[in-house]
Formats: structure tokens, C-alpha cells, sequence
């Protein structure tokens, strides 16, 4: 078994891909949910339940790896 730091660690380079790419993500996917894995986008959906369902099974080995973002033009407010 693979250790849990090792796909941490592969989900953290996924999410800092998003980050660094938003700019380009949010011209091609306004307003959709989108999924990264091995810092590529593999799938979106404006519907994150239909995403996660095609994640699941067809990434079923490494979906503890595949970073979701909701990728949006707007500005979301977080209230922590």
C-alpha cells in the first residue's frame, strides 16, 4: 500500500496546478466544477454531482489524488 504521504503530497501539487492556472481555467470553464490530476485537467461539469460520479469510477484507483475547484469569474466571499 502506498503511503498516505505520497498522495497527499500528489493532491497538494494538484491543487497548487489550479491555483497557478486559474487565470486560464476560468477563460475555458466559467462557472463549471473542475478536476485535475497528474496537474492536467481530466473532467468538468457544471454539476459537481454528475463530476464526481464520472470521477469515481473512472478514476477509481487515484481519486484521493484528483483536485475539485469551482471555477467562477465572480469573487466568492468565505466566511470562516
Amino acid at each position: 500500500m502506498e503511503s498516505v504521504v505520497a498522495v497527499l503530497s500528489r493532491y497538494e501539487g494538484n491543487v497548487r496546478w489550479i491555483s497557478k492556472h486559474y487565470g486560464e481555467l476560468k477563460n475555458r470553464f466559467k462557472d463549471e466544477w473542475v478536476a485535475v490530476l497528474s496537474k492536467a485537467v481530466i473532467d468538468h461539469d457544471r454539476e459537481l454531482v454528475r463530476l464526481v460520479e464520472r470521477l469515481r469510477r473512472k478514476y477509481s484507483e487515484v481519486y484521493n489524488e484528483i483536485a475539485v475547484d469551482y471555477v467562477t469569474v465572480k469573487e466568492i466571499e468565505l466566511i470562516l
